[in-house]
């Protein structure tokens, strides 16, 4: 029952026409009108000081948004990580961990060359970025504690807080909030009549640059509305590029260990492997409708997409239905995503091949946004 109301609320939250008053959508419009005056108050007793902010010894970036949802958080936090290393910053990511069994305290998940804790643990994300083996990770639904235990074990120069916008808690040196290019405010509505977690105005007016996620190829080059929301703000426009994370034949787990290609062995040339091919994809993350349109603009012949709820915990029949069903319409290949692929690995026998795609952010601008970076770090 909870899944199902669930899922009218989502799909009620992308409605733009004015509400009926008895109804389920004026009923979520009234939540939303408290929703907001809470989220009012709380900022407001951030911003005054009487709730106090704790503070760390190093610098501390938030990656962020104001809508609930995807809007490609974690490929932002892992271009700035890199970045921060190859700065010679010693970088650590913090995250909250959704879903994780260690969200309620705080655990580091790798060190950079190790991984200590599986996606079951950690989280979906968290673990994804602990196997790149480029910095280490840190899990906790408190990101002060998850910060402490960082420079504890680490003694980092940046903490990169992913997902950390509304969590006022900490402070921090650099806030960067995300917004979809076609959808930034969604339907503007607030929590739960839409996905706004916060009044725009208010919120950006304490960002200090916006990046608009998901931007198209070839973009015009008139200024986005953004701008005019948020006028004077530093605004940067990134794409979503797809990449063959891995590639695994058919057979048991221990055939599979050890033939996923990492990111970096990977050429934008091993996309070639869909065109013309018949999949099924599945795949459990924020946008499924997104997946769908990357592989199909990668000239995959999509025969299904079975589509899971954001962070599913897939189940052995559930691996079962997905086989029978591209078994059944005769696909040559299964198609899935980075972050469902960390929660599936070593326990599933496949009984066709598996492709795995991920997704890198690329900048427009990406020695300016160097630049930006840099600056807001000078002492």
């Amino acid at each position: 029952m909870f899944k199902a109301l669930k899922k009218i609320i989502i799909q009620k939250s992308g409605e733009t026409h004015p509400h009926a008053l008895l109804s389920l959508s004026g009923v979520l419009a009234a939540g939303a009108w408290g929703y907001k005056t809470g989220t009012v108050i709380r900022n407001r007793l951030y911003r005054s000081g009487w709730i106090a902010r704790k503070q760390l010894p190093c610098r501390v970036i938030s990656v962020g948004n104001i809508i609930a949802g995807g809007t490609g958080k974690t490929p932002v936090t892992i271009y700035l990580a890199d970045l921060l290393t190859r700065m010679g910053k010693k970088t650590v990511v913090i995250s909250r961990g959704y879903k994780g069994l260690s969200d309620k305290s705080a655990a580091v998940v790798g060190n950079g060359g190790q991984v200590f804790l599986d996606a079951h643990l950690a989280g979906d994300e968290p673990h994804m970025m602990a196997r790149l083996k480029r910095f280490p990770v840190v899990v906790g639904k408190n990101r002060y504690q998850a910060g402490c235990l960082a420079v504890e074990k680490f003694t980092p120069d940046v903490l990169v807080l992913d997902d950390g916008f509304q969590h006022l808690q900490l402070k921090r040196d650099l806030d960067l909030v995300l917004m979809d290019h076609d959808f930034p405010l969604g339907n503007g509505r607030l929590l739960p009549a839409g996905r706004l977690r916060e009044p725009p105005g208010p919120a950006l007016a304490r960002a200090h640059a916006v990046i608009l996620t998901r931007c198209p190829e070839n973009r015009p080059e008139k200024s986005h509305p953004v701008s005019c929301l948020a006028p004077g703000l530093p605004l940067f426009y990134t794409r979503h590029q797809p990449f063959l994370s891995g590639f695994f034949p058919a057979g048991p787990p221990k055939k599979n260990r050890g033939s996923g290609l990492r990111e970096n062995q990977v050429s934008q040339t091993d996309l070639t492997v869909f065109q013309g091919v018949s999949v099924v994809l599945f795949s459990g993350i924020a946008h499924n409708r997104a997946f769908y349109r990357t592989l199909r603009s990668l000239g995959a012949n999509i025969l299904d997409h079975l589509e899971f709820d954001d962070h599913y915990r897939y189940k052995r029949a559930d691996i079962r239905q997905i086989q029978d069903r591209a078994a059944a319409v005769k696909a040559q290949m299964l198609v899935t995503t980075e972050k469902d692929w960390v929660k599936l690995e070593g326990w599933t026998t496949w009984t066709m091949d598996l492709a795995v795609a991920g997704i890198r952010v690329v900048f427009d601008d990406d020695i300016g946004f160097h630049r930006f970076i840099t600056r807001r770090l000078q002492p």
